[in-house]
């Protein structure tokens, strides 16, 4: 699998509400379901990009129009710049900022500390 397709699994395990948006050389492209829910608001054309899964994009030059559209839509995009090897405190770090602590069910809590382990492994 791709170093983009393996990122976007991992982003999706860890919030998968979140349309993941990666760029790539001049292109910002989604992937996988996300390639898939991004063209019932916004038709890109979609192609092959592993053989597990497809992609769409635009150019990098065409970013600040398509967030807008996005925006409008009010969809969750996650804009992902560059992969670099993982920087595992900035992750976890990251991913308990983002907790609600105040309005957590207790079953969401099982569920946040159990992402929590995985993102730890």
């Amino acid at each position: 699998m791709s170093k983009i397709y393996n990122e976007y699994l991992r982003l999706k395990e860890i919030d998968s509400n979140k349309l993941y948006l990666f760029k790539s050389g001049k292109f910002y492209i989604f992937v996988g379901d996300d390639c898939d829910l991004i063209n019932e608001c916004v038709v890109l054309k979609k192609t092959p990009f592993s053989k597990e899964t497809f992609k769409c994009g635009f150019p990098v030059n065409s970013l600040e129009q398509y967030l807008r559209v996005f925006s409008n839509h009010k969809l969750n995009i996650q804009v992902v710049e560059e992969i670099s090897d993982i920087d595992e405190p900035k992750i976890v770090l990251d991913f308990i900022k983002e907790i609600d602590i105040d309005n957590i069910t207790p079953m969401e809590a099982i569920i946040t500390l159990k992402k929590l382990k995985d993102l730890v492994r």
